[in-house]
């Protein structure tokens, strides 16, 4: 059986979490598939050094080099089929929403989230209706399709009329990122120096969006400021202080008298976030909306406890093992806060769950499922 990966989220962003997720699969799925055979579709138009450099053992690389907007308009169509291009493979798997015109290829696809539908009102109404009018196309076209969470494989059964029987539930694995310890302590000490970082603090990662409920997580801390002067600084990262300091949140920290004991950084290397997070007092996650959430995976596997909603996914993926709250209740958060940072018979607990819970994620697993998850769609 030859079974191609969408893997184009590679050259786009290599660090993004789809990639993350592509990258560790294509890590995996040649060590638990015998008599299976891989390859890479990448579609670019403008020249790209990644392409050439992205490689994997066991893998061959199929690139397509035609502009975004070219590929969207023929996907939306059923003609020509992949099939021309991609020759001899039996299933294709898509990763991203989209789910090319074949003629004999089965298709799986991955759903990693239903967002734009879920929270419509966070969106550009063009957004919204692009990702329904997508989602609806794949999944009239395709043969299996594989959610990351039963909370996502619910969501996607709410949203879509497609049969559950073609539904299945493929939870992501995990891989805890373990640099040299002496380069870790040495580059993070160096780089919380050169930033002016607090050498206390309380971090929250991610990128800039609504869902990330960044607002209420502000307003739960000056909350606890008010019973407490020294409640630890916040460091955000994956926010650029110019996104920041435009945004109503900040004009709101001011008001609240925060503005300075919170602390921008950007997007940071691998090897920083990871060792920020583990000198943090605790992650702050308290998301809306999440299809799986690996922050507080990456925070347990640190040992570090994690603040995280109680909404979506999220108690599906961290168990007991985080502090749940409400995210939508300030004076729920501020509790979680005081008692995450305060309680250490608390915070021991939850490192200690934490280390138990991480082990339920396996990217050997995964990968495992989704060979099975081919054979299906290939006797289909």
């Amino acid at each position: 059986m030859k079974i191609v990966i969408d893997s184009s989220c590679l050259i786009v962003n290599r660090f993004s979490g789809l990639s993350e997720v592509v990258h560790n699969l294509l890590l995996h799925l040649p060590h638990v598939a015998e008599n299976k055979h891989f390859a890479l579709f990448m579609n670019y138009f403008r020249a790209s050094k990644n392409a050439k450099n992205i490689s994997y053992p066991g893998t061959v690389n199929h690139y397509l080099r035609l502009p975004r907007k070219f590929v969207d308009l023929w996907w939306r169509f059923d003609w020509p089929p992949i099939d021309y291009y991609l020759k001899g493979m039996d299933v294709y798997h898509s990763l991203h929403i989209q789910i090319p015109p074949t003629r004999n290829i089965k298709t799986v696809l991955t759903v990693h989230d239903c967002r734009y539908l879920a929270f419509p009102e966070l969106y550009k109404h063009r957004e919204v209706e692009n990702y329904r009018r997508q989602m609806t196309i794949s999944l009239n076209r395709v043969d299996l399709v594989a959610t990351v969470s039963e909370f996502t494989r619910q969501e996607l059964l709410t949203y879509f009329p497609v049969s559950e029987s073609r539904v299945k539930v493929i939870h992501n694995g995990f891989s805890p990122y373990r640099p040299g310890r002496d380069f870790l302590k040495e580059s993070v000490n160096k780089f919380i120096e050169e930033n002016n970082l607090p050498q206390t603090y309380l971090i929250s990662t991610g990128v800039y969006d609504p869902r990330k409920n960044l607002g209420n997580l502000i307003e739960a801390i000056a909350q606890c400021r008010k019973e407490n002067d020294d409640f630890p600084h916040l460091v955000i990262t994956g926010i650029s202080y110019e996104q920041w300091i435009q945004s109503d949140q900040a004009n709101r920290a001011k008001e609240l008298g925060l503005f300075d004991n919170i602390h921008l950084i950007g997007f940071v290397g691998k090897d920083i976030l990871w060792g920020l997070t583990q000198k943090a007092l605790a992650l702050c996650y308290p998301s809306l909306y999440e299809g799986f959430g690996f922050p507080p995976l990456e925070a347990m596997s640190l040992g570090v406890p994690a603040l995280a909603g109680k909404s979506s996914s999220i108690p599906e993926i961290t168990g007991e093992a985080a502090c749940l709250v409400d995210p939508m209740n300030v004076n729920d958060i501020a509790q979680g806060l005081n008692r995450i940072v305060y309680d250490n018979e608390y915070r021991r607990t939850l490192i200690e769950s934490g280390y138990r819970q991480i082990k339920k994620f396996s990217w050997e697993k995964a990968a495992a499922e989704y060979v099975s998850l081919y054979q299906k769609a290939l006797t289909s």
